[in-house]
């Protein structure tokens, strides 16, 4: 009697492409994760001077590889409070403000550190409130959720409060409906709690307010999305971006040195004739996003590996902005036959995706091993303690915003 060799998610199929042997190998939870294969700016090592007014660097990823990359200095960011001169310590102060362009993709900008631990908790406190109506979460097709939002209403005591199923919700439905949150590897513990996915024992039983904020997953911001049409529902009317989100994602697309980026002298990539969205060398007076999505991540969850699309010219740049616990971003090529780069993600950092970087496969993960300490509390911020406990379970929050028009 012959016996199917089994295959765990350490074996490697022979098919895979390398995007897709990249994915396995960082979303193994049966093994640690390496960071010394992942390009992580507390390794780099810099040049003692600039060239063209950036610094080069490299950082060491295996023996016999390295990453290289140019640091740039910003030199508008006083007024909005950001910054890793921002941050406690007389040494950040004497740091300056600067920003990573890592030319092995084009038109990706990393920014380490670049939110204070004051902006990223005032971050979290906004993300939180601002995911109710008319900012649609992917529970929103699901419950009639209260008025003034889950968190809100859980913050004022409702938390044993059951919440009504719409009349949409069927057995077996899943509120983690935003394609690519799944299980990291086929084989591993399954996440679908995690997601939010429906159990046949949430179907049989009411639900209520404490154990629904658990599944929150995402919410979106600006321009309503929607996941299964992928198309933009522009009938819904725009709803503005939070306030601190809008400044603090549209202050990166402004202030970037673009000309290190693309070049001085070269043409902005696919230019349209006319078209000053297009046109990097206007994006400092031009860069508006109006849309995005905020996802609220748990240890377990993972984002598979995707190219954006919605948007018809996907040039403009798109900011990320990461608070919580630490993660591991794979960004490749544009197509999964090109290897990706391992990028270590912590609390305070952003990435910035534009140009051709704009139609790459990228996706993350959440190790739980990468779990790091959060924020304290802040002046200004009635009750921390709340907010800092959502953190601690193993949160992750990702704010992604991009221009449609």
């Amino acid at each position: 009697m012959s016996r199917k060799k089994r295959t765990t998610a350490s074996t490697r199929p022979t098919n895979l492409t390398a995007f897709r042997q990249a994915e396995r190998r960082w979303k193994d939870r049966a093994r640690p994760v390496d960071l010394s294969l992942a390009f992580d700016p507390e390794r780099l090592i810099w040049d003692a001077e600039p060239v063209e007014g950036r610094l080069r660097g490299v950082c060491s990823l295996e023996p016999g590889a390295e990453e290289v990359c140019w640091r740039v200095g910003l030199d508008e960011l006083a007024p909005t409070g950001m910054g890793q001169s921002r941050w406690k310590g007389k040494e950040r102060e004497e740091e300056g403000d600067y920003a990573i362009v890592i030319p092995r993709v084009p038109g990706l900008v990393f920014f380490p550190r670049i939110l204070p631990e004051a902006l990223q908790r005032e971050l979290v406190v906004e993300t939180l409130q601002h995911a109710r109506r008319p900012n649609l979460t992917q529970l929103d097709k699901l419950y009639e959720l209260p008025k003034e939002g889950l968190w809100a209403a859980w913050l004022a005591g409702k938390g044993s409060q059951v919440v009504p199923r719409t009349e949409e919700a069927a057995p077996g439905s899943s509120s983690c409906t935003q394609p690519g949150i799944e299980k990291a590897l086929e084989g591993a513990a399954s996440s679908s709690a995690a997601c939010g996915a429906e159990t046949p024992q949430d179907i049989e039983r009411n639900v209520t307010i404490e154990e629904l904020l658990p599944k929150l997953r995402w919410a979106n911001v600006g321009w309503h999305y929607n996941w299964t049409t992928k198309l933009y529902e522009f009938e819904r009317g725009h709803v503005p971006l939070p306030p601190l989100i809008l400044r603090y994602c549209r202050t990166l697309g402004r202030v970037m040195p673009w000309q290190h980026v693309f070049g001085a002298s070269d043409a902005p990539p696919d230019q349209a004739a006319g078209s000053p969205q297009q046109d990097w060398r206007k994006w400092r007076d031009v860069y508006e996003p109006d849309a995005g999505i905020v996802n609220f991540y748990q240890v377990k969850d993972s984002l598979t590996s995707h190219v954006d699309q919605a948007e018809e010219d996907a040039v403009l740049p798109l900011v990320s902005l990461s608070i919580g616990h630490a993660s591991v971003f794979l960004v490749g090529g544009t197509d999964r036959d090109v290897p990706p780069l391992a990028i270590v993600l912590r609390s305070g950092d952003a990435l910035l995706m534009s140009g051709e970087g704009r139609r790459v496969f990228h996706d993350g993960t959440l190790p739980d091993h990468l779990k790091a300490a959060q924020p304290d509390g802040v002046d200004g911020i009635d009750d921390w303690s709340p907010y800092g406990a959502y953190l601690e379970r193993g949160a992750r929050i990702n704010v992604n915003v991009r221009s449609v028009f």
